[in-house]
């Protein structure tokens, strides 16, 4: 076998193993849970039950701003505070899924790396 032959041998034995991680783990529900299987655990399930009651906030605080008489700015700077909360929280939730995916890329990257270094046997 040729050294060209051995190349591209080589080659797509690497896309293949490199198709394989990437059909892994996609879509939403991954990358969400992924913020669940972390040191902040816990933090994550605190940040979504605050992100269901900023919901709940919201919708109970747009029924009142839309049916209040003389209460109306009241209830819509809470609305307008609820939201904010509601956004940040999200953020938050997203940016902490990101990390963890981030992380488990790098170390998946890592024990590649640590394996192409290795002799091969023979």
């Amino acid at each position: 076998m040729s050294v060209e032959n051995e190349i591209t041998a080589e080659l797509a034995r690497q896309n293949a193993e490199i198709d394989n991680l990437m059909r892994e783990e996609q879509g939403l529900p991954h990358v969400l849970a992924a913020g669940f299987h972390g040191g902040l655990s816990a933090l994550m399930k605190v940040a979504y039950l605050l992100a269901v009651l900023f919901a709940v906030a919201i919708f109970y605080c747009g029924y009142r701003f839309f049916t209040a008489t003389t209460d109306q700015l009241y209830w819509g700077v809470l609305l307008l505070l609820a939201v904010q909360m509601q956004v940040g929280t999200k953020l938050w939730i997203w940016l902490e899924s990101q990390r963890a995916g981030t992380l488990r890329e790098l170390k998946k990257m890592q024990l590649a790396l640590a394996r192409l270094q290795r002799p091969p046997k023979a």
